[in-house]
This record gives structure tokens, C-alpha cells and sequence, in this order.
């Protein structure tokens, strides 16, 4: 039968390094979501634009960051962007060490793994767009960024919300693989705290109820925007 003991988390060392893991966890996933939401709504502004070139720059993007592993990204920007010369010579030791911190390889790697899925949804919100609404736009005499602004983007904001929570609860939960690189997020310390104790299980189990807490809470917030934002005829604006 399997006996479960907690008596190490009455450790202060242990409740420092799982809050400041959870913390550091939630920086990564709001930055990287919040940087993701601004690239999809620039990359389907692009796609708006019809310019071939652009079009193909932002399709190449996407295909490249939507069907790679998120983990295959950060080893990539964590290893290889030192050897490609962006590395700087700490004034202290005089060794060389990498531009870029491991958060903010893993900052990148996921802002553009999620950029690319909110890009798709954007684009799927405009293109569900009644073809009534921008015509209106247009024989008012809004420009081409003035319809995109005032009337394409908020609506097709609110049609896509659905999918931009899907993508959240997804970067949320990538977060974890972040630790391969070793930045110091949840699973990090929850690595470090079964080395030190051998109590593996209830590591686990601790962990995945706090990833499933604030993911609730995250999908949660999001339903309560989505209902508050709904847009008549479209998902929950009835």
C-alpha cells in the first residue's frame, strides 16, 4: 500500500523553491501568451494585406514553429544561438557565456511555437467574418488599417476566443518542458526537491495538483471573458 509523507514540506528551503518555481512558471506562460497574441494579430494583419510576399514569409512561420516540438525549439535556441557568435565575456571571470539567459531561450522559443497557433486563429475569426460587416467598413470610408482596428480585429478577437484559450491552457502546461534547459520553473524544483527527499510520488502528486489549479483557474478567467465579450450569434452570445 502505498504510504505518502509530506513531512518535507515543512521545510522552508522546499516551500521557497516550490512558490519561487510556480512563479517563475507563471511569468513564462502570461509573457510567452501575452508575446504570442501580439504576433498572431500582426502575422493575420499580414495575411490580410494580400502581398505574396509577406503572405509567404508568414505561411513559412507558421509551418515552421506549429510542426516543430516546443522542446525541439528551446534546445535549439539554447544551444545554437551561442555558437553562432551571441555570446558576451563575463567582465568578472573573463569567460565566455550566452547572450541569452535560459528564460529567455524558453521565452522565445515559446512565444513563437504559441505565435504561430494564434495566427491561425486570428485568421480563422476573419475569415468567419460576414462578408456584410467589412463591405459596410469599407463604403464608410475606413481605410484598410482602420478596418482592420476598429471592426475586423474585435470581432474576430471575440469569434476566436475559444481557440486562444485552448492555446493559453497549451503554452500554460509546455512551461514544464522549460526545465530540460534548466530554467528554474516548477518542475525544475520539483526535480530538485525527489533528488534530495526520494519521495518521487508525492513530489508528483503536489505538482500536478498546482498545475491543475492554475490551469483551472486560467480556463476559468478565460470562460468569464468569453462570456463577457461573446459576440451575438457566435459561440456563447446567443
Amino acid at each position: 500500500m502505498l504510504t505518502l509523507d509530506y513531512s518535507w514540506l515543512a521545510d522552508p528551503v522546499y516551500q521557497h523553491w516550490l512558490l519561487r518555481g510556480t512563479l517563475t512558471t507563471l511569468e513564462l506562460a502570461f509573457a510567452s501568451s501575452g508575446i504570442a497574441i501580439v504576433i498572431g494579430l500582426f502575422g493575420a494583419l499580414a495575411l490580410t494585406l494580400r502581398i505574396a510576399w509577406l503572405d509567404a514569409f508568414v505561411e513559412l512561420f507558421v509551418e515552421i514553429f506549429r510542426n516543430t516540438p516546443p522542446l525541439l525549439q528551446m534546445l535549439f535556441f539554447y544551444f545554437t544561438l551561442s555558437t553562432i557568435g551571441l555570446s558576451v565575456t563575463d567582465p568578472r571571470t573573463g569567460l565566455s557565456m550566452p547572450l541569452l539567459s535560459a528564460f529567455s531561450c524558453a521565452l522565445i522559443s515559446l512565444s513563437l511555437f504559441g505565435g504561430a497557433l494564434c495566427i491561425e486563429a486570428f485568421r480563422s475569426g476573419l475569415e468567419s467574418l460576414p462578408r456584410a460587416v467589412t463591405e459596410a467598413a469599407r463604403s464608410l470610408g475606413y481605410t484598410r488599417w482602420e478596418r482592420f482596428r476598429r471592426i475586423e480585429m474585435p470581432i474576430a478577437s471575440r469569434i476566436c476566443l475559444p481557440a486562444l484559450t485552448n492555446i493559453m491552457t497549451n503554452q500554460f502546461k509546455t512551461t514544464s518542458q522549460a526545465s530540460v534547459i534548466t530554467v528554474p520553473e516548477l518542475m525544475y524544483y520539483a526535480g530538485q526537491i525527489y533528488n534530495d527527499t526520494f519521495r518521487t510520488a508525492e513530489v508528483m502528486i503536489l505538482v500536478l495538483f498546482i498545475y491543475v489549479t492554475l490551469v483551472s483557474l486560467l480556463s476559468w478567467g478565460m470562460s468569464l471573458v468569453e462570456r463577457a465579450l461573446a459576440f451575438p450569434g457566435y459561440g456563447k452570445g446567443h
